[in-house]
């Protein structure tokens, strides 16, 4: 198999784990959802503040999960010398940010891009779920 096949393979692999990952979090945050909204019915708007607060919390601990899988990758594969310089680089890719100070080493490039489009895949995945979240929860909050 080629250096590129691989990458791709390896990819798609990763792509795949984080995401179920992620899934995973989204789960457990949708079967927190009828326990939350019996809590903040009839009650304060600080109750619902709070709720939804916690629950973007727990969408950014999904994402840093998948981000510390990705890491743990390049330092498996020697991309990059220590952890600190595999989270950053990883981070930069997931977000899309790419600084582009700090690049694995050549023969990993693609999977480069590869963490920018899991990225986008999660972020949306983590805001989809977050709408349905909010929706649900307001939807059963007393206005009165």
């Amino acid at each position: 198999m080629t250096g590129l096949m691989v990458q791709i393979v390896l990819g798609g692999a990763l792509i795949t784990a984080t995401t179920a990952l992620q899934v995973c979090f989204i789960g457990l945050m949708m079967m927190a959802t009828p326990r939350a909204k019996h809590w903040v019915s009839r009650v304060s708007l600080s109750k619902v503040v709070t709720v939804i607060a916690l629950a973007g919390i727990w969408m950014i601990i999904a994402q840093l999960s998948g981000v510390w899988v990705w890491a743990i990758a390049f330092l498996w594969l020697d991309a990059f010398p220590d952890m600190e310089v595999s989270l950053y680089f990883t981070l930069s890719a997931y977000t899309t940010l790419g600084f582009g100070d700090v690049l694995p080493a050549k023969e990993w490039r693609i999977l480069g891009a590869l963490i920018g489009a899991n990225g986008m895949l999660g972020f949306g995945l983590a805001t989809a779920s977050l709408v349905e979240f909010v929706t649900g929860i307001w939807a059963n909050h007393d206005r009165d």
